[in-house]
């Protein structure tokens, strides 16, 4: 019973002094962040030459080497790429440039 009860005062203590670190953080990084997530983009692309299996695996690989390219999803059913992007780093044209780049055009839907 007294290892319990030290054991949990020293993980009470160690909960307690790490309280401090949290509150310290700067709030720059805090903003940077929120503004990181405002500023992403997102652009769903038509790619009608998909026609196999493995033609999502290039587009999508294509696309997430574009720097400033955050995420991009392939659907081979519907012949899209959805691709999330920081708009100050790159651009939908840089995107769809680098999938026809590939071997498969790419075009911003409006």
């Amino acid at each position: 019973m007294k290892r319990l009860l030290i054991a949990t005062a020293g993980l009470m203590a160690i909960g307690v002094s790490g309280l401090p670190l949290i509150a310290s953080a700067p709030s720059s990084v805090l903003v940077s962040a929120a503004q990181a997530a405002e500023a992403e983009r997102t652009a769903t692309f038509d790619v009608p030459g998909m026609t196999c299996a493995l033609c999502p695996v290039t587009v999508k690989k294509a696309m997430e080497g574009v720097e400033g390219v955050s995420q991009v999803e392939v659907d081979f059913d519907t012949r899209t790429a959805i691709v999330v992007f920081d708009p100050s780093v790159t651009s939908v044209e840089a995107i769809a440039a680098a999938s026809a780049n590939a071997g498969y055009p790419a075009a911003a839907r409006g």
